[in-house]
């Protein structure tokens, strides 16, 4: 994928949500920089998400979640982590950001049913990220120093 230019955010993001967010973290201490995840801005936005779906319905609640979503994406100087299902559903609000993939290959989390589930993320996340870590395993200090000097190369 090419590079986005004028890049205003560094976006994380990865099939292990919790690793995920914790390298995330650990970057924008590195860098200096603002630290958000758009899960629990989208949750700050939604409260009681149940509760609302059944009294307003799903479309209303995606419009909630895009319109959540847009905002973080706006961010400046930031680094974002996002799940999966809210990056592959509102891809394009993060066009300005350098989307960065953190890929962990470890067999021993997924089961068989889980493997096709995986390949078909893991495909979506390489063909649409600026920069892909691979790792053996959750190796946040490792996930970071490869980031950073990734990063070096396209900003």
């Amino acid at each position: 994928m090419k590079s986005p230019k004028n890049c205003i955010n560094i976006l994380l993001v990865g099939l292990d949500d919790k690793f995920c967010k914790s390298v995330s973290q650990e970057l924008a201490e590195t860098l200096q920089m603002h630290f958000t995840d758009c899960g629990d801005i989208v949750n700050y936005y939604i409260q009681e998400k149940e509760k609302k779906k059944k009294k307003v319905g799903l479309d209303y609640l995606k419009r909630k979640e895009k319109s959540a979503l847009k905002e973080c994406a706006n961010f400046r100087d930031c680094v974002l982590t996002i799940n999966f299902d809210y990056f592959k559903h509102n891809l394009t609000l993060f066009k300005s950001s350098a989307i960065c993939y953190l890929r962990i290959d470890d067999d021993k989390k997924l089961n068989v049913i889980d493997r096709i589930s995986f390949n078909s993320r893991d495909e979506f996340l390489k063909e649409n990220s600026h920069i892909i870590v691979d790792l053996k395993k959750n190796d946040k200090h490792k996930a970071v120093k490869t980031l950073i000097k990734n990063l070096g190369e396209i900003l």
